[in-house]
């Protein structure tokens, strides 16, 4: 099931309903900030002049008798300025739009009060009288008394009261035209992302931003396209295994069911019976021991070895497999030779038998009559660029110490374009020379796997016509 659709969201609406309230919450900020600051402005200017008032008007009435002045101020300065005589003491004498006689005394406004000390001064408070805010400015007679005009103003929140339908206005305006502009940044934007060829991620056109996401992409394509390349190569191993398997008891069984129906005929003569006995009892060996290998492949295969991590003295099991194997070096008269000392690595005993009982009878098994194979275990102190190729092969923890095996035989030797196909599974350099030896052809495979296993790496040196050495090397435990 996909993603429900309460979680799908549209990356082209996101944007455009970004950019559009973006920019008309930026069009609201400006229309306020820009409406208050020629508020400000324009209080500041007023002030100015109401100031700039206030001190001819002083200047005009120091000029007349004082009997005059209060007639002067009804007759000469009339009109929206408010005008106010106020004594010494802070009594009104006049006021040009209020009874003087109904009025408190002004000794305490801070206009007044100032313009007592200084001589002049501006202040803006909401009068009690009309109910409004008002800019005053008071000047200071010569005779002592104080001459104070005010005019009254528009509140911030009245001026932007008063804006506020050229704003919206405006604002509809701003609206439209960034809807139109959203509409077009947005499928700009949206251009490059649409014409995205996923199937060559890092090769498109697009912005700085997505080039991570496009390069996990293709990471996870290139995943997938090594994980399907394994899979149909691993699908294609299987039917060769399968198919090898077949063939390689196919041999073994028809000699068995022949041996064994003319046995059972009564047409071999009492004294071959033992000779026929004995080849279907080798056959059937060769049998046990490829279902043996078989067997412990597709475990290896399908990890289903347990992983295991337990200590591992190499020189001891190599010195078993010697002892397991003598009976049979014997035979072929082939001489071991197990040298060095105790090595521990860590991981599954079993394993390690497998490894180095396969080697060692690979040595022998292919050995020249008089031949001899040799087991070297020995240890040296790791580098940093061996601990490099064991991380890489999913060794972990510190890795201070390298235990090497070296296990050498005086064979016909490996010719250097199969050293690696040596460890294929049912792999021989001489097919005929295999059948007579009596390899099942995956004791190598078994080999390589076991390595790996104990995150371990194989290497194949020698000359031809001079014998094998194969090369392991372990992180010590």
């Amino acid at each position: 099931m996909g993603p429900s659709s309460e979680r799908l969201r549209s990356l082209s609406g996101r944007i455009f309903t970004s950019v559009l309230v973006f920019t008309l919450g930026i069009v609201l900020v400006f229309a306020v900030a820009l409406t208050s600051i020629f508020y400000y402005s324009y209080e500041c200017d007023a002030e100015q002049a109401l100031s700039e008032a206030a001190s001819r008007a002083a200047s005009y009435l120091d000029d007349a008798p004082a009997s005059d002045v209060t007639t002067l101020l009804s007759q000469q300065f009339s009109g929206v300025t408010r005008y106010t005589l106020i004594s010494e003491n802070g009594l009104v004498l006049y006021d040009s739009q209020a009874n003087a006689d109904q009025m408190d005394n002004h000794a305490s406004r801070p206009e007044v009060s100032q313009a007592a000390r200084t001589g002049g001064a501006v202040s803006m408070r909401y009068s009690d009288t009309l109910g409004t805010d008002t800019v005053y400015a008071a000047e200071k007679l010569s005779d002592g008394r104080i001459v104070r005009l005010s005019e009254t103003r528009h509140s911030l929140f009245a001026f932007l009261g008063e804006m506020l339908l050229p704003v919206a206005v405006a604002l509809v305006v701003a609206a439209g035209l960034v809807f139109l502009l959203s509409r077009i940044l947005t499928k700009h934007i949206m251009k490059p992302i649409d014409a995205l060829d996923m199937a060559e991620p890092l090769e498109n056109e697009i912005y700085e931003e997505m080039v991570p996401l496009l390069q996990r992409i293709d990471d996870q394509q290139t995943l997938l396209k090594k994980q399907n390349k394994e899979l149909a190569e691993a699908e294609s191993m299987r039917r060769d295994f399968s198919s090898n398997v077949s063939h390689e008891m196919k041999t073994p069984l028809q000699v068995i069911s022949g041996y064994a129906e003319l046995m059972k005929n009564d047409m071999v003569l009492p004294g071959d019976r033992q000779k026929f006995a004995g080849l279907i009892y080798d056959e059937a060996q060769a049998m046990r021991g490829l279902i043996n290998d078989v067997l412990t492949l597709s475990k290896l295969d399908e990890s289903a070895f347990t992983r295991e991590d337990l200590p591992i003295n190499v020189r001891g099991v190599a010195d078993r497999m010697d002892d397991r194997l003598s009976s049979f070096a014997s035979d072929r008269d082939v001489s071991v030779k197990v040298e060095g000392d105790s090595a521990f690595i860590r991981g599954s005993e079993t394993l390690a038998e497998e490894m180095l009982y396969n080697l060692i009878e690979n040595g022998i098994r292919y050995n020249r009559e008089g031949g001899t194979v040799s087991v070297r275990v020995s240890r040296r102190p790791a580098q940093a660029v061996d601990v490099v190729a064991f991380r890489e092969e999913g060794a972990e923890g510190v890795i201070r110490e390298l235990v090497e095996v070296r296990v050498s035989d005086t064979g016909p030797g490996v010719p250097e374009n199969m050293r690696e196909k040596i460890f294929e599974r049912f792999f021989r350099l001489d097919k005929s020379r295999s059948k007579e030896t009596g390899g099942t052809g995956l004791g190598l495979a078994i080999v390589k796997h076991a390595v790996q296993y104990h995150h371990g790496v194989i290497a194949v040196e020698g000359k031809l016509g001079e014998g094998t050495t194969f090369v392991l090397m372990f992180p010590g435990a």
